[in-house]
C-alpha cells in the first residue's frame, strides 16, 4: 500500500502549495547512493587523466547538486527591439538571489547595455566542462550543446577532488585542469566521499523526505554539526546523529546511542543557519528558511524515488503552447524569460521564504496569477504558487516562441495567460 503525504502552505493566502508525494520501496542507502554521486574523469593540462568519484571544491558531490555561473552572452536579445530593454526589469528585493546581471557593451554606433542571466543546472545534466581561463569555462550539457560561462560563483576557479580508482584521493587546482567529463561508472566504485544525509524534515509547512544540505554546507554523514554545549565546543558527525530538534535559538541533538545534547552558539544550530536544502523527487529542490524548521530525523533506509537513475535524461529544447490574454495561441520552440532554452535549466521562485529550484522538464504549465507570482503545475500534478523571482513575476523578460524557422513572437509577462510545455 502506498502512503501519501499532503501538505498545504497557508502562511500567505495567495501562495498555496499542495503536494501529494508517493512513498515507494525503501532500500539500503550504502548500496544505492553510488548512483547519485558525481563520477567521471579529470584531464590535466599535462595530458594526465584520472577517473573516479568527484567532489567539486569542498561542496558538491551529488548529481542533484546545482552548478552556478553566468552566461557570457544571450543570443536571444537580438530578437528584442529597444523598448523591450526598458520595460520588464526591476531590481529584486533579494539581492543575493537576483537572477539578473547587468553587463555593459559597446558597438560601432553607441554605448548600450543589456541584461543577461545567471546559469544554473544540476551536475547530472552536465556532460563535460572545459576550463578556458581562470574564471571561464565551456560547459557541455547532455544534449551536446555548449555554453560559454564566466565567474558568478565559487563553482568556477575552485579545486576539484577525485578519488582515482587506482591512486586514491587527488586534489587538483583549477589552473591544472583542462577537461572534466561526467559519466556513470561501469562498476560500483570501491571508494567514495561518503554517504549523503538522508531523512525526514518536519517544518511548519509539513513533512518532507530526501537528501539534505544542512546550513547550505554539510551534506555527507561524515560532515560535522558544530555547536557549543554546557561543557564545551562540540563537532558531532552526522552519522552519529539520530535527530535534531529546534528549541528556541538552540537545538536538542539526539544520538543513536540515546544520549541527548543541547547545542547553541553557531549557525548550525541557531537562527543564523543559512537554510536547509532538500532534494525532492520529481520536483527539484527546496531551500527551507530556519523559521520553518521544527525537527530533522536521519533515516537508515532510502525511498527508491530519491535515487538518481532516471532523473537526468538528455537535455531537450523547450517546446509548448503559449496562450495570451488577447486570445492568441502560439505553438513552437520556447525560450522562457528570454533566456532559458533547455529543459535542464532551472525555474526559481519563493513561497513564504522557501526557495524552490525546479528543472523546467519537471513543469507542465505556468500561469501568471498576479504581477508578483505564478501558479506552477508539475508533471506529477503537484501545484506550487511561487513569486519574488524573475522567472515567476513581473521581472520576467517575456516568452520568445519560434512558430517556424523564420517566424517568432515575443509575449510579455503581462500579456501571458498560460504557458503549457509539450514533452
Amino acid at each position: 500500500m502506498k502512503k501519501y503525504l499532503q501538505i498545504q502552505y497557508l502562511t500567505k493566502p495567495l501562495l498555496i502549495v499542495l503536494f501529494s508525494l508517493g512513498l515507494t520501496a525503501l532500500i539500503n542507502p550504502i548500496f544505492a547512493q553510488s548512483n547519485c554521486m558525481l563520477y567521471g574523469s579529470v584531464t590535466t593540462i599535462d595530458g594526465k587523466t584520472y577517473e573516479g568519484p568527484i567532489r567539486w571544491g569542498d561542496e558538491e558531490v551529488f548529481l542533484s547538486d546545482i552548478f552556478n555561473s553566468v552566461k557570457t552572452s544571450n543570443p536571444y536579445l537580438k530578437y528584442l527591439n529597444k523598448s523591450n530593454f526598458k520595460t520588464n526589469y526591476k531590481s529584486s528585493s533579494r539581492s543575493k538571489s537576483n537572477d539578473w546581471v547587468n553587463i555593459s557593451i559597446k558597438n560601432n554606433r553607441r554605448n548600450s547595455s543589456f541584461f543577461t542571466r545567471k546559469f544554473q543546472c544540476r551536475f547530472g545534466d552536465i556532460k563535460s566542462i572545459t576550463v578556458t581561463g581562470r574564471e571561464s569555462i565551456n560547459l557541455e550539457i547532455n544534449s551536446e550543446k555548449f555554453i560559454n560561462l564566466r565567474g558568478g560563483s565559487n563553482d568556477i576557479n575552485t579545486r576539484v577532488s577525485i578519488l582515482d580508482i587506482e591512486l586514491g584521493l587527488l586534489k587538483i587546482n583549477w589552473n591544472k585542469i583542462d577537461l572534466i567529463k561526467f559519466f556513470r561508472p561501469s562498476v560500483k566504485p570501491a571508494d567514495s566521499f561518503g554517504n549523503g544525509i538522508y531523512g525526514k524534515l518536519i517544518t511548519t509547512q509539513g513533512e518532507f523526505t530526501g537528501f539534505v544540505q544542512w546550513d547550505h554546507d554539510e551534506r555527507l554523514l561524515n560532515d560535522k554539526l558544530d555547536g557549543k554545549s554546557s561543557d564545551g565546543d562540540l563537532k558531532i558527525p552526522f552519522k552519529k546523529i539520530k535527530s535534531i530538534s529546534k528549541h528556541d535559538n538552540s537545538c536538542l541533538v539526539k544520538l543513536h546511542s540515546g544520549r541527548e545534547i543541547e547545542l547553541y552558539g553557531t549557525n548550525d544550530v541557531n537562527s543564523s543557519n543559512k537554510g536547509i536544502i532538500m532534494n525532492l523527487p520529481n520536483i527539484g529542490r527546496a531551500d527551507f528558511h530556519w523559521k520553518h524548521f521544527i525537527s530533522f530525523e536521519i533515516l537508515d533506509t532510502i525511498d527508491q524515488a530519491s535515487l538518481c537513475d532516471t532523473s537526468f535524461p538528455k537535455s531537450e529544447r523547450l517546446y509548448g503552447k503559449v496562450y495570451t490574454k488577447a486570445g492568441t495561441e502560439y505553438e513552437g520552440v520556447i525560450v522562457y524569460d528570454l533566456d532559458e532554452a533547455m529543459d535542464s535549466e532551472l525555474l526559481n521562485g519563493y513561497n513564504d521564504d522557501i526557495k524552490f529550484s525546479i528543472p523546467l522538464r519537471n513543469i507542465e504549465s505556468i500561469k501568471p496569477m498576479a504581477n508578483d507570482y505564478a501558479s506552477v503545475v508539475l508533471n506529477s500534478g503537484e501545484k506550487l504558487f511561487l513569486g519574488d523571482q524573475a522567472d515567476v513575476s513581473y521581472k520576467n523578460a517575456g516568452i520568445l516562441i519560434f512558430t517556424s524557422s523564420d517566424e517568432y513572437h515575443i509575449v510579455k509577462w503581462e500579456e501571458l495567460k498560460k504557458l503549457v510545455f509539450i514533452k
